[in-house]
């Protein structure tokens, strides 16, 4: 059982090591992916500020939401 389970890592590892090659000889053809890389900078810059944002604005309305609630369960003066 346990030459069994090497034998499958090591075809794995050489499948992994073929895909590498192939992925490092087709970026060596000049300026391929010069695209996605700039989408995905661009996505990056704008997108990770953005969540945070978000994440911020959620927690300012979960907070008033709060404040709220407590306001309205208190009894009449």
């Amino acid at each position: 059982m346990l030459t069994r389970s090497s034998s499958m890592l090591q075809r794995l590892g050489l499948a992994l090591r073929l895909a590498g090659r192939r992925l490092r000889r087709r970026r060596a053809g000049g300026q391929a992916g010069t695209t996605t890389l700039e989408w995905a900078l661009l996505l990056a810059a704008i997108g990770i500020p953005s969540f945070a944002l978000m994440m911020i604005a959620l927690n300012i309305m979960v907070e008033h939401y709060r404040m709220l609630s407590l306001v309205n369960s208190l009894p009449f003066p």
